[in-house]
């Protein structure tokens, strides 16, 4: 409802009713309230120490193999894909660098794709990940996306420059 009422107002009123307005809490609520919302997703292409990039057995997907991954929640962007990658596998990596930001649709959302290296931990499969593989570039296992391909390979080409 307030988005709404928000998108009839013109927005020098509304720049002058934010301006006017005391109270630093409602001004925040009623900014959020009135935005679009979308999804931030975290994805990383992580290798281990001999280069070899880590790939999750999604049990949800039709292609299961794929990067790591998942939802940010309210966090820095490395740190919801770490906790991810923990929570799914066990595993604890650093994230060396982000590689890009996309705009994807369906669902609308932002992905960012970081880099990063496993550093520890033990795999231990959740409801969401049955298996990990370590695989070298182009030996990918049956069921890899091609779009995930390309971009592990984008993403390690850029970083051997």
């Amino acid at each position: 409802m307030i988005k709404r009422l928000m998108k009839r107002l013109p927005s020098d009123l509304l720049v002058r009713l934010y301006t006017a307005m005391p109270f630093k809490g409602i001004k925040n609520w009623i900014v959020y309230k009135a935005q679009d919302k979308f999804l931030v997703a975290v994805l990383g292409v992580i290798t281990n120490e001999s280069g070899q990039v880590l790939l999750l057995n999604h049990v949800y997907r039709e292609e299961p193999w794929g990067i790591p991954g998942g939802w940010m929640e309210l966090e820095a962007p490395e740190k919801g894909l770490k906790r991810e990658i923990e929570e799914e596998t066990g595993l604890s990596v650093e994230i060396t660098g982000i590689y890009r930001a996309v705009y994807q649709k369906d669902p609308d959302r932002v992905e960012l794709i970081f880099r990063g290296k496993v550093r520890g931990g033990t795999f231990r499969p959740c409801a969401e990940i049955s298996d990990i593989l370590y695989c070298d570039v182009g030996s990918w296992p049956a069921g890899l996306p091609d779009t995930q391909k390309a971009l592990i390979q984008e993403v390690l080409e850029k970083n051997s420059i």
